[in-house]
């Protein structure tokens, strides 16, 4: 164990704490707190200060692995202590609910830490509604076929959801922190797949082929399959997450 991982092991017995109670005060896995103590790897940053918090120690005594006990150490601690309470405090005096209303609690860092794959996608998605649009418009205006075509915007819609999640898929850090918290970071996709491609096909059938009445049992079916997909994907995680515990425990 490193430093780090020696430190919180030793605030953890002081507390008589298991890993797992840990692990469900901050939201992750049982695997992830047994990584933290022998050394395999470091908690996200913005975890540091529900840790400190826990333990009752400061985020440069963690990191430092020890405790800083002479008198100009621990002015420091309290300086820094009140620092962070201060820091807070005007976070939570300057929160104003209009900010975040149009951004649903997003922060200012999550428009900086888009990925590659997030711009490619948006790039892709534009794509697909821009040529939706026009060739809906060259339908309507020159061909005089608003009617059956209306479809193609709606499916547009749908199918960049598609892509959004087909992307999501190679995005190893979201399906990482997925996986932190007992998440398969893979079945809400699919299903999310299932449902989409079975929304387009009805409405395209529905739409073109006026057949709505009988192919409705479409969308019926894909919710079905997502409902068994769902179950499967639980089990195989619940199966994994009990064989990570029985490790920990020999």
């Amino acid at each position: 164990m490193n430093e780090f991982g020696n430190f919180l092991y030793e605030l953890r017995k002081e507390k008589r704490m298991t890993q797992a109670e840990l692990a469900d005060k901050l939201g992750v896995s049982n695997k992830a707190v047994s990584k933290w103590e022998t050394g395999d790897a470091m908690p996200e940053t913005g975890l540091l200060l529900p840790i400190s918090r826990i333990f009752n120690v400061t985020v440069d005594e963690l990191l430092n692995g020890k405790r800083i006990n002479d008198e100009n150490d621990a002015s420091e601690i309290k300086e820094t202590k009140d620092n962070q309470n201060l820091e807070e405090n005007k976070k939570s005096e300057t929160f104003k609910p209009s900010e975040h209303l149009f951004t649903r609690g997003k922060e200012e860092d999550d428009e900086e830490n888009k990925t590659l794959l997030d711009i490619i996608s948006g790039i892709v998605c534009g794509c697909i509604f821009l040529i939706g649009l026009a060739t809906y418009l060259f339908l309507g205006a020159l061909k005089g076929m608003w009617h059956p075509y209306w479809v193609i915007m709606p499916c547009c819609a749908l199918s960049c959801g598609i892509v959004g999640i087909i992307f999501g898929f190679f995005n190893k850090e979201k399906c990482r922190k997925k996986m932190d918290k007992d998440e398969n970071p893979y079945v809400g996709g699919i299903c999310g797949l299932v449902m989409l491609v079975c929304i387009i096909t009805y409405l395209l059938l529905g739409a073109i082929g006026n057949l709505w009445h009988p192919c409705w049992i479409i969308c019926a079916c894909g919710g079905v399959l997502c409902g068994v997909l769902g179950t499967v994907g639980n089990l195989l995680v619940y199966q994994k997450k009990k064989k990570e515990e029985n490790k920990v425990i020999k």
